[in-house]
């Protein structure tokens, strides 16, 4: 099949062309296509996804191979009442009736109508097929339905006889076969079924984007605030080393596509299958920095080597640091030194040594341990990842380098005022 992905000189050369055909007074008759594509649904329903077996139970030879699960209609019948050819795909004529596409300015997004006659024998048999699978995979909610939309002049010029002397197709006056001519595509999905009876079978659709509480973009915009999860996904300012549970990773979410990009080729698996990941591309050392006020950690205490989980009954010497682990998430704290009395003394033990935080004193008692906490802001990723930063690389497969901040902000989005 020809590639339909045309270069910029020629898609701008059918922009132009179709620009002119909506805006002729007598224009080419306009070709309405619509793809229904129940792939997915065969595919999580565990059936064999290839149409065109199926097709053949039933008596119906296709002209293309259905292979990708899509069945192709279009409803120009009184134009063209058999099947049509456009960019190599065959669509095949159905009494298919399709309304309320149009957008409004109110800004609530069209819910169109797909009503298909039940009874009428046009097209019958990719009409057909199409009843045959719905009836053997109970209904067709959430398929993919796509209108297609360009004008006839533009159609393949497969769709015209050939001259058998030119050897070449006898085109009517006006037309000029472009495949790259096409009106935006209207990609809905299968909402509901609003009627069922023996004459007539009607769909509702809904856009991807009509969901409830889908905001557009995802993302809010925020300017001088970071979004990620301090640790966590898209901050990424973890311990490579210290990032593993039971041979998973820590930090969460992380899919194979995730992990590709972290990995820097590091993991590797001994005789007996064990895996053993010494770096996803994170730092090799992410201390705690600071409080969530941007106090650096060292203006209360020198911090020393640590990383290890806070444990019952152990003693911590000031700096030493510990972290409390919740939804796979590493919360660090660094204690402030032994116990002290009301007065401020320093608390000793039998022996004479001094007395440290141990179960009755966890973190995050603020007495006796400072929590390492981001400000969300640019000054506070940068205390971690800027070029004075405290992460270390430790080899060459951090993915993020000194200097490169992974701040989750849109530092150069400002609000508009918007005057009368």
């Amino acid at each position: 099949m020809p590639d339909y992905n045309p270069s910029t000189v020629r898609a701008k050369s059918s922009i132009k062309s179709l620009n002119f055909e909506l805006t002729n007074l007598t224009p080419s008759s306009l070709v309405t296509f619509f793809e229904i594509d129940i792939s997915s649904i065969l595919k999580d329903q565990g059936i064999q996804q290839n149409l065109t077996e199926e097709a053949v139970k039933i008596g119906f030879s296709p002209a293309k191979n259905l292979n990708d699960g899509i069945l192709r209609f279009h409803n120009n019948i009184k134009i063209f009442n058999s099947y049509v050819v456009w960019q190599g795909n065959t669509y095949y004529p159905a009494p298919i009736q399709a309304e309320g596409f149009e957008s409004t300015s109110r800004g609530v997004l069209p819910r169109p109508n797909l009503t298909i006659a039940s009874q009428s024998e046009t097209g019958s048999d990719q009409l057909a097929l199409l009843k045959h699978e719905i009836r053997k995979i109970g209904d067709i909610i959430s398929a993919k339905v796509t209108r297609r939309r360009t004008f006839a002049k533009y159609l393949d010029v497969i769709n015209f006889p050939t001259d058998p002397k030119a050897a070449s197709p006898i085109l009517p006056d006006g037309y000029e076969p472009d495949p790259y001519a096409e009106l935006p595509k209207d990609i809905y999905f299968i909402e509901r079924k609003t009627t069922e009876n023996k004459n007539v079978l009607t769909y509702e659709l809904s856009s991807i984007l009509d969901l409830e509480g889908i905001k557009i973009p995802k993302r809010v915009i925020v300017a001088d605030k970071c979004v990620w999860q301090y640790r966590g996904i898209g901050c990424w300012y973890q311990d490579a080393k210290e990032d593993e549970v039971d041979g998973e990773p820590m930090i969460p979410l992380l899919n194979k596509a995730e992990l590709n990009y972290l990995d820097g080729g590091s993991a590797t698996v001994d005789a007996n299958g064990n895996r053993t990941i010494s770096n996803y591309g994170l730092p090799k050392e992410a201390p705690p920095v600071g409080t969530e006020n941007d106090q650096k950690m060292r203006d209360f205490v020198a911090v020393k080597d640590g990383r290890a989980e806070w444990k019952k009954g152990l003693g911590y010497a000031s700096g030493d640091y510990v972290y409390l682990l919740k939804d796979k998430i590493k919360y660090y704290f660094v204690s402030t030194g032994p116990l002290k009395d009301s007065e401020g003394n320093v608390i000793e033990d039998s022996e004479g040594n001094p007395a440290f935080p141990n179960t009755d004193k966890m973190p995050p008692n603020t007495e006796y341990w400072v929590a390492d906490e981001c400000s969300k802001s640019l000054t506070g990723c940068r205390m971690r990842w800027g070029s004075n930063g405290t992460f270390k690389h430790g080899n060459t497969n951090c993915q993020i380098k000194a200097g490169d901040l992974p701040f989750g902000g849109f530092p150069a989005a400002r609000k508009i005022s918007q005057g009368r």
